[in-house]
Order: C-alpha cells, then sequence, then structure tokens
C-alpha cells in the first residue's frame, strides 16, 4: 500500500516494461510496482510485449486492471528490446519515464527516493545504485532469497549518491529533456542502454546513481529465461559488434588507462578465454603440420568448454554457446582490445595535446 500523500505537483511518472516470455516473473514485478510508496495517482504504465508466446500479456493485464495507477497501456508488437524501449518513449506520458526490466524487484521507496534523487541533484538520468543477484530454483524461492539478502546487506555507504559514466536500465529514472533529443539504437540488441547513457553522457547530461536504492535482478537457474542471449538469432548477435565494443571500453571508466584495461579483462575472464582460442588454433595447426597429437591443444579447449555449457545449458543451448563463442565472442574480444588500445593515450601524447 502506498503511504505518501498523493500531490498533484508531483512529476507524472511513466514506468516503461519491456517483455517477452515473463510470465513466470511478471506478477511478482508488478507486485512490487504496486507496492511503491510514490503516489500512484502520478503513475502511467506501458508495457511492451514482444509476442509473448506464453501467458505474459494476460496476466499482466489482469494485474494491471486491479491497480490504481492513473492508466497503464499494453503494447504488443515484434521489436527488439531498443525497439521496444523506443516504444515505450513514444507512448509515455509526463515528465519521466522509468525503464523497469521485468525480472527487476525493487523496494518500496524506489521509485520515491529516484525521483527526489533526480530533483535535489538536477540530473537527467538517475538510477538504483545498489543492485543485488538472486538466483533460485523455482519461482517460490524469491521471496525467501529476498529477504535473506536483506539481511545481509549491513554496509550503506556514506557517499550514497554518485556521478556515474553509464547507467543499465533495469532501474533507471529519464527525464523528458533527455527523451527529446536521444533514441534507443535499433542495431544494438545487446548494450542498448550503455549505449544510450554513453550518447546521453556526451550531450553533456548529467548521471547519477543512488546507492541506498536497493533491487533485485531474478535469475532462475537452468532455465531458458535466462539464455536470451544465447536464444537471440546470430544475425542479431552479430549486429552492432563493433559499436558494442566500443561502448563497452567506454562505460567501464571515463578516462581508460591500462590498468583499467587489466581490471576489466580480469573482471570479465570470459573475453580472455575466447582470446585463448587464437593461439590454441595456431599451435594445433602447427601441430597437424608435424603430426605431432601432443600440440592438439584447441579440440580439447573446446571439448572441455563444450561439456561445461552442455552441463550448465542443456545440451542445445550449450552447443549454441560454443559456436557463439567463437562466431562472437572471439571477434568481440579483439574488438574491445582495439578499442582500448584507441582510447589509451601515453602521458607524453597527453601533455602534448
Amino acid at each position: 500500500m502506498h503511504v505518501i500523500q498523493e500531490d498533484k505537483n508531483l512529476p507524472l511518472i511513466t514506468v516503461g516494461v519491456v517483455v517477452l516470455n515473463r510470465e513466470w516473473i511478471i506478477e511478482k514485478m508488478l507486485d512490487s510496482l504496486l507496492r511503491q510508496t510514490y503516489p500512484h495517482s502520478r503513475i502511467f504504465v506501458v508495457i511492451v510485449d514482444g509476442k509473448s508466446k506464453d501467458k505474459t500479456v494476460e496476466v499482466a493485464r489482469k494485474a494491471l486492471e486491479k491497480s490504481d495507477f492513473i492508466g497503464y497501456n499494453i503494447i504488443v508488437r515484434e521489436c527488439t528490446i531498443p525497439q521496444g524501449r523506443n516504444i515505450c518513449i513514444e507512448n509515455m506520458r509526463g515528465d519521466m519515464l522509468l525503464f523497469w526490466d521485468s525480472d527487476i524487484i525493487m523496494e518500496p521507496n524506489a521509485i520515491q527516493e529516484l525521483v527526489r534523487t533526480m530533483v535535489k541533484e538536477k540530473a537527467d538520468i538517475a538510477t538504483a545504485g545498489d543492485g543485488a543477484y538472486i538466483y533460485v530454483n523455482a519461482v517460490e524461492e524469491i521471496d525467501a532469497k529476498i529477504n535473506e539478502a536483506r539481511t545481509k546487506r549491513t554496509h550503506i555507504p556514506e557517499n550514497c549518491i554518485v556521478e556515474v559514466p553509464v547507467a543499465g536500465m533495469g532501474c533507471t529514472l529519464i527525464s523528458r529533456n533527455v527523451l527529446n533529443s536521444l533514441r534507443f539504437d535499433p542495431d544494438m540488441p545487446i548494450s542498448e542502454d550503455m549505449d544510450f547513457t554513453i550518447r546521453a553522457r556526451e550531450k553533456g547530461f548529467k548521471i547519477i546513481a543512488n546507492k541506498h536504492i536497493v533491487v533485485f535482478d531474478i535469475n532462475i537457474r537452468k532455465r531458458e529465461h535466462s539464455d536470451i542471449y544465447i536464444d537471440m538469432p546470430l544475425k542479431n548477435a552479430l549486429k552492432g559488434l563493433r559499436k558494442r565494443a566500443k561502448v563497452y571500453v567506454l562505460a567501464s571508466t571515463l578516462k581508460p588507462s591500462l590498468k583499467e584495461t587489466l581490471n576489466f579483462f580480469i573482471k570479465n575472464k570470459r573475453y580472455i578465454f575466447y582470446l585463448g582460442y587464437i593461439p590454441l588454433a595456431l599451435l594445433t595447426i602447427y601441430g597437424i603440420f608435424l603430426q605431432n597429437i601432443y600440440l592438439l591443444s584447441f579440440p580439447i579447449y573446446l571439448t572441455l568448454f563444450a561439456v561445461w555449457q552442455v552441463k550448465r545449458r542443456g545440451f542445445i543451448r550449450g552447443v549454441k554457446a560454443v559456436l557463439r563463442s567463437i562466431l562472437v565472442g572471439l571477434p568481440f574480444s579483439l574488438m574491445l582490445i582495439y578499442y582500448f588500445c584507441k582510447y589509451i593515450k601515453p602521458k607524453k601524447w597527453q601533455q602534448s595535446h
């Protein structure tokens, strides 16, 4: 139940949700929205469904029909994630749009605190700064896991509001000023949020994260819901690959350096693994030439990876993951190195320019 007295002077917020086959979580996500303390008469909801094959739309409509929001709109249209976000923008009402991912559960004061942060800090984009990843084997475990995560959250940072280089769209509030000049790039089916906020930053818009706002990112183990990128058509996974690598580099830090580069690859070890394909493939070719079976390291490397992926995702998705590690992961990793090298400038060069 919301507890803040309704005030027509408060900003009208549109909550935008892009969904596809989210029957398993959409009801809990909307329940989290219904529990928000921000006045419900100042909340409009837009759900863009990419033609789900399950009962996502039916469950969402049933929940919203019983809500006390100022209104809602459910749009069913085949689209990618960035296209869906743009549809939310085109159908928003009010001065701010809050993107809320369908697998995110928020504390009741989340919208209230995001609005206060935006206004107080004179920011253009405000995002939740403290996210907890929740992994469950079944939907029924979600509430218990969230309560467990709450009890473990003992450290609250003193400087809770910080300016950040980029923001994801799991729980992010954007002013209409930004949306009047920017849209999500349809050629970025992955990392469209980082690309959007980098372009916003380049235009001079201020991006703020509030670390007091807690959100819970729900993930089902060994279920299809966590394999959205594996199931994505290969042409979409390859789309905008070079642009995406550039975005990853610019998103990792405001000032790329050798130290930041090493930290990035340490935190994202899968890219190091993909790069390992190159020397091992060359060694294997050399071994074939010499007829030395002890140098045939690439097949062993790939087989071990395949066994791990199949065990983790099942046979079909496991094989897909291995193939995509070669077709998408390897070229992407090489492009990451290219852009890190491009943006890291020697100190002498920086001083002379």
